[in-house]
């Protein structure tokens, strides 16, 4: 499977559990942002080396990535990550991060990986749910306050990408 890398396909979309053959497109997404430079504060492209821990990780029952699919293309993915690993009094906190093909984004796609995150989130026991956004990225604050996310803190001046500083907001909600 690979990232789209043309017009959607008609197919219907699906969200589901990656397999390991997704994750080359998975960071193809992922590195799509990172050249983007607006979205991420990770620079440095991701490889399959450096991420092998990660998706090791996001294999575990509590910590699920989820893929967007249509036609055999991947769309979009969406990862649970424990929030503050380790620290018990945490365990029912997570972080989500999510990242679109670029051909794929403002079609609802992202919508239905939140829709479908959320619902597992909630069957995992989790109560609370974080987002870190930067300040600028509008299409994802939107997002979030659909699914009712709301400002739950302000990192100020706390990324810097090519010398462009700008605030992270933490973003949260209540399952």
């Amino acid at each position: 499977m690979h990232a789209a890398n043309t017009e959607p396909a008609a197919a219907p979309v699906g969200v589901r559990l990656f397999r390991p053959e997704d994750e080359p497109a998975i960071l193809d997404i992922l590195n799509q942002s990172i050249v983007e430079r607006k979205v991420t504060a990770q620079l440095t492209p991701a490889t399959m080396a450096a991420r092998r821990g990660w998706f090791a990780m996001h294999s575990a029952r509590r910590t699920p990535l989820f893929v967007a699919e249509s036609g055999g293309d991947i769309l979009g993915w969406i990862a649970v990550t424990s929030y503050r690993g380790g620290r018990e009094g945490f365990l029912k906190t997570c972080e989500l991060s999510y990242y679109l093909d670029r051909h794929c984004r403002h079609q609802g796609i992202g919508s239905q990986l939140m829709a479908h995150a959320l619902e597992a989130c909630r069957d995992l026991g989790y109560r609370h749910v974080l987002l870190i956004i930067f300040e600028h990225n509008l299409p994802s604050q939107g997002l979030a306050h659909k699914f009712g996310f709301s400002l739950w803190g302000r990192f100020p001046n706390i990324v810097d990408i090519d010398g462009q500083i700008q605030d992270c907001l933490q973003m949260g909600r209540d399952l």
